[in-house]
């Protein structure tokens, strides 16, 4: 006798609190407990109902499934490819930050950021990247995860980081280019069942 094929079942998609947790689409799945670890890429106009983040992409992974509800957990985001390639036009300098921090409730982050210049000495460039580096590290130290990445996503916080930069050289353009979550899942979510233990302690 043929197998019976097993039916797909489609799980809705679930933002994180901090970003609203909203339903975001489906996605079908053979068992709903084989979606955990799943990675799921979606545009931040979806994400953030905002049109003016359109050159944004979020990076999710599937951290639990209840219900046919798939709960997304933050993993990254990036600009999109053309909307860097739009910003580096000829005669000009771009001046890329690599770096690795870790959050106040101990989530490690690696941040990429990417300043445009009119053409200038390495000498610049070098306190740029210093200067942001500073503002970051100061910035990552007193925020957890998910106030950071809430930062970001504000123009206030990349407006007050290019004047920051304006101070050694006026930039044309600076923009977080790419933001991964370094942490493991497996450990994102023990911290938030102990965050849950703690929040249960005080009430």
């Amino acid at each position: 006798m043929p197998k019976a094929k097993k039916v797909k079942v489609w799980l809705k998609l679930i933002s994180p609190e901090f970003l609203g947790k909203r339903e975001l689409g489906e996605i079908p799945a053979n068992e709903p407990e084989a979606a955990v670890g799943r990675r799921v890429i979606l545009s931040a106009i979806d994400v953030l109902n905002d049109f003016n983040k359109y050159y944004l992409k979020f990076h999710f992974k599937i951290g639990r499934v209840d219900n046919q509800n798939a709960y997304l957990y933050f993993d990254g985001l990036e600009c999109t490819r053309d909307y860097i390639a739009r910003m580096i036009r000829r005669r000009v300098d771009r001046t890329d930050l690599i770096v690795d921090l870790e959050t106040k409730d101990g989530i490690k982050l690696r941040i990429k950021t990417i300043t445009v210049t009119r053409r200038i000495p390495s000498s610049i460039r070098t306190k740029i990247r210093k200067k942001i580096l500073e503002i970051l590290s100061e910035e990552i130290k007193k925020s957890t995860m998910e106030e950071f990445i809430l930062k970001v996503l504000s123009d206030d916080f990349k407006n007050s980081i290019a004047s920051q930069i304006k101070k050694i050289y006026p930039p044309r353009n600076f923009e977080f280019r790419k933001i991964e979550v370094k942490t493991p899942l497996e450990v994102l979510l023990k911290k938030e069942k102990e965050k849950q233990k703690e929040e249960v302690k005080t009430q």
